[in-house]
């Protein structure tokens, strides 16, 4: 009997398979650049020592170069921050001190800046520790302006 979850389990397995191949393909790529990076360090350094320079500086500075990971990759790598258990009624509180502080309305960047500084809570995503702080709050006021969230009391 071929039904639905038989076919999904196919396609799975397939695209599991074209997975398969082309990590595969990336890992050989990977190693065959890195075995010809190798013969023109060494190239490069025997044309060193040939001609007696101290260039092999040169070729040392290439050689670690070659094994970085480009600087816009690494910009591109997201690191994601440790999880922190807050007390929720503790930053509240906290929230409910700054909010009132401040004459004016505040946005979510500014707020949660506020909360890092003076009392080094920091949440690995502002928008939904705010927002489960903000359950405790119900004199919150919440506001859009734009794509920006405005607090205020």
């Amino acid at each position: 009997m071929f039904n639905e979850r038989k076919a999904l389990q196919m396609t799975l397995q397939a695209l599991l398979d074209q997975r398969m191949v082309l990590r595969r393909q990336y890992v050989d790529q990977d190693k065959q650049l890195g075995a010809d990076i190798k013969q023109l360090l060494m190239r490069i350094r025997e044309l060193d020592s040939e001609e007696g320079m101290g260039a092999s500086e040169y070729a040392d500075e290439a050689a670690a170069a070659a094994e970085e990971i480009p600087a816009d990759v690494l910009q591109r790598i997201k690191v994601r921050k440790a999880h922190i258990r807050h007390d929720y009624q503790i930053v509240a509180e906290q929230i409910k001190e700054i909010l009132g502080e401040h004459m004016s309305p505040m946005s979510l960047g500014e707020l949660c800046d506020v909360l890092k500084e003076r009392h080094g809570v920091e949440f690995s995503s502002p928008y939904i520790g705010v927002q489960k702080t903000l359950k405790l709050l119900p004199q919150v006021k919440v506001e859009k302006s734009g794509r920006k969230l405005i607090f205020s009391l």
